[in-house]
């Protein structure tokens, strides 16, 4: 059984606590961070926000505007307790990621992870330190369910953001994540155009050129009745296949390599599609394309992301098959 919020401020207290963020932060990662600072600021827990080298736009933007500090690339060996937020893998660490292991296997620090994405084999943080639940749509709702009965407004907010930004916009969601948004945007005093407001995208050049070039390279696939949608590009991976859906795919893969020349698979699955043919981009797709390719996967139901050593060709190869089988 997980450790409780009590538990946890016990652990931490008189500990210097850093609350990291994946790689390229982005509002749901930044925003569970930001929320258990709130929390453990209340407990007299010394705790700092930690970005591995590069914040998204819209977590920058959010720390600009409510005056949320953060550390880039910050200095691990003055910690000792770290506590991940939206993920639970090395490989999602960047360039902190060797040191970090170095420290870990050393004990120089006890590691907490809260993720919503399915648990994978080669986590970093197991048993009752880990804070996971896929059925939550994004991390803040999972973060705002373990405080539970913690008021703050700000917490309520940004958990707001968090549900926002990971359902698309609830593109995706259930029941209990509509009433946690509800809940927490009651509680928040601050009204839904203010939540859009900061999670609103507008495109920049780079991005739509990128989306026209996924849309210029894509292979279009029919298994029986389900389109599958297969493209290339060296970023935007993710944002791209999400695009591909919008152009009717009911599944979407991207691949491409990134400069450190780790080949990277983002795939996305229509919400309807979903539900009407009990497909899970985790269960069905990505953790069969780690059994055969090995690598780091983590993602949810309808988008999720593979980063390996294996080339593009290869990678686009199997991710086919696999589900040229599910879908015969």
């Amino acid at each position: 059984m997980a450790v409780s919020s009590s538990q946890l401020v016990t652990r931490l207290r008189k500990k210097n606590v850093l609350l990291l963020c994946h790689e390229n932060a982005d509002l749901d990662s930044f925003c569970s961070a930001a929320m258990m600072q709130r929390f453990l600021e209340k407990k007299k827990i010394n705790a700092f926000v930690g970005v591995p080298s590069h914040i998204n736009e819209h977590a920058q933007s959010l720390a600009l505007r409510e005056k949320i500090s953060f550390y880039l690339n910050p200095n691990l060996p003055v910690f000792n307790a770290v506590i991940l937020f939206d993920f639970n893998h090395l490989e999602q660490m960047g360039g902190l990621g060797k040191s970090f292991e170095a420290l870990m296997k050393c004990n120089c620090f006890e590691v907490f992870a809260f993720d919503h994405h399915v648990p994978e084999k080669g986590g970093i943080v197991h048993g009752n330190n880990a804070i996971i639940s896929d059925k939550c749509v994004s991390t803040t709702q999972l973060v705002r369910n373990f405080l539970d009965i913690f008021k703050n407004s700000e917490v309520d907010f940004l958990n707001c953001l968090g549900i926002m930004e990971d359902t698309g916009h609830f593109l995706v969601g259930d029941t209990e994540s509509f009433a946690s948004f509800a809940s927490s945007l009651k509680h928040s005093g601050r009204s839904f155009a203010e939540v859009l407001a900061f999670t609103k995208h507008n495109l920049k050049e780079d991005e739509r050129i990128a989306f026209l070039k996924a849309a210029q390279r894509a292979q279009i696939l029919k298994f029986n009745s389900t389109i599958v949608v297969v493209s290339e590009l060296s970023f935007y991976q993710g944002p791209a296949a999400s695009k591909l859906l919008d152009f009717g795919a009911h599944i979407a893969i991207v691949v491409g390599q990134e400069k450190n020349e780790l080949t990277v698979l983002s795939a996305r699955a229509d919400s309807e599609f979903k539900e009407n043919n009990n497909f899970n981009l985790m269960k069905h797709l990505f953790i069969p394309l780690q059994e055969k390719l090995g690598g780091a996967v983590g993602g949810h139901s309808g988008a999720a992301q593979w980063k390996g050593k294996a080339s593009i060709g290869e990678v686009k190869r199997v991710a086919i098959e696999i589900l040229k089988k599910r879908f015969p």
